[in-house]
């Protein structure tokens, strides 16, 4: 069922893939008259195309499933990406492609593309939504761990809680939102053989008891998917719960980050490599005017530098654009704040599409940072929150980023409870470490450029 959730959007995608094509067929069909076969004329321009949309679609957030594909809002956003897409095709093929498109084809693309993509939709939402079948599930645990993954899975409609199941007596009928404890862990064995479960979500982060364990294995040979909370909260919120999770689950989990594989080893650190190079190469124009106004704006330095943890926990210096008024960085009292009254005008600017990260690269450069991994930190919020924090440590396990799954998860903050939610989205990457998730987290970074969203 996890699996599922991934599934339709690729779907979705695909449908959009085959349909951008139909659409360019059909604008040149009616443009000419008669057909023209768009793949050998101008392969070049449509697999440009073919990216720019789906880029586009993903940046606009049109593969968000969050309410029904074809309400208003929704139609918007669509219509807008695929204006700025096709301006932007439009315009690149027109002065670069020797296969220069008629100004009426891309005229036409608007409306063929937009009624095409919208027909998709329509009969998508109608398919899934006749064709549906809710995972059903049972959360084994009435506590705070199996509080949140019922608050969780209340957001998803494809997963529907049964109830819970409990061994301690005295939680028996207790009522979690609509959801209620109707008995012991006795009942799985019934559930699996009357088929009226399909997952089961085992969130005690305590030791669980022999008879537990036993009745566990036994419907799991059933065909009943198991999931500990950890692991199950992991797939549908993107984070490690570290409040919900003991020394035993962290001595057996697999984390992939930590592992010294080809990618850990090799790879990532070629790939850091390349994009810092190729960052300050092409960001160097841009640099020059930002310290110009840096300088004529505040004066002072341009460049702010201040040790901050890495790998290992040791200690290395950071580069950024300065952004604050000068001897004002070290005042933590408006850290995270959105009126912080230190950033300048500029820097402001600057913060806003993350261009003063870009001295970054340097670190990159030096090996003291990846271009994706857990925000560095300066020593006295380390210390402070591996104090206050549990396994808190586990981040210096790997480099940090100047991107990464927390930044672009969740919000900055200098509180704990901000320390507690990052360090969970930290850990989830740690764990699930791939290629696959720094692209993902580059395109999300990408996004939150070009809006101004997410979290630094």
């Amino acid at each position: 069922m996890l699996k599922r959730l991934r599934r339709k959007k690729l779907v979705l995608a695909g449908g959009d893939f085959l349909l951008i094509i139909v659409a360019f067929y059909l604008s040149y069909a009616i443009r000419y008259g008669g057909f023209v076969n768009v793949i050998y004329h101008g392969s070049g321009g449509l697999a440009l195309s073919l990216f720019t949309f789906l880029f586009l679609f993903y940046i606009a957030e049109v593969y968000n499933f969050e309410g029904k594909l074809y309400r208003i809002s929704y139609l918007v956003r669509l219509a807008i990406a695929i204006v700025i897409a096709n301006s932007l095709i439009a315009f690149t093929l027109y002065f670069f492609d020797p296969f220069r498109g008629s100004r009426i084809v891309f005229v036409l693309n608007y409306f063929i593309i937009f009624f095409l993509l919208f027909l998709w939709r329509y009969f998508f939402e109608l398919f899934f939504k006749y064709s549906k079948i809710r995972s059903r599930v049972f959360i084994v645990g009435a506590g705070k761990a199996g509080k949140e993954v019922y608050e969780d899975l209340c957001r998803y409609e494809d997963f529907k809680v049964m109830g819970f199941l409990d061994d301690d007596e005295k939680k028996k009928g207790l009522i979690v939102g609509s959801a209620k404890v109707v008995g012991d862990t006795s009942m799985l064995t019934s559930l699996a053989e009357s088929n009226s479960v399909d997952t089961v979500v085992v969130a005690i982060t305590h030791s669980s008891s022999p008879l537990l364990l036993t009745r566990i294995m036994n419907i799991k040979f059933s065909g009943i998917d198991i999931y500990d909370m950890p692991t199950f909260y992991g797939h549908i919120a993107g984070k490690v719960p570290i409040l919900h999770i003991n020394d035993s689950w962290l001595g057996y989990a697999d984390f992939y980050g930590i592992r010294k594989n080809i990618y850990n080893t090799k790879v990532k650190m070629v790939i850091d490599k390349v994009l810092a190079i190729f960052g300050i190469i092409v960001s160097f124009p841009l640099a020059v005017l930002v310290a110009i106004a840096i300088k004529t704006t505040s004066g002072g330095p341009v460049f702010f530098s201040q040790e901050r943890i890495g790998v290992n926990a040791k200690t290395f210096k950071i580069v950024k654009f300065r952004t604050m008024e000068c001897g004002q960085e070290k005042e933590r009292n408006f850290a995270g704040s959105k009126a912080d009254p230190r950033i300048t005008s500029v820097g402001m600017v600057l913060r806003f599409f993350r261009i003063d990260e870009i001295p970054q690269l340097w670190n990159v450069l030096k090996g003291d940072m990846s271009v994706i991994g857990p925000r560095s930190l300066i020593k006295d919020e380390v210390e402070e929150f591996t104090s206050k924090v549990p396994y808190f440590f586990l981040r210096h396990s790997i480099r940090p980023g100047i991107t990464g799954w927390a930044q672009v998860n969740y919000k900055h903050g200098a509180c704990v409870e901000d320390s507690i939610e990052k360090l969970q989205y930290d850990l989830f990457y740690i764990k699930n470490l791939s290629f696959n998730l720094d692209f993902h987290i580059f395109l999300k970074t990408v996004k939150a450029v070009i809006f101004g969203r997410g979290a630094r």
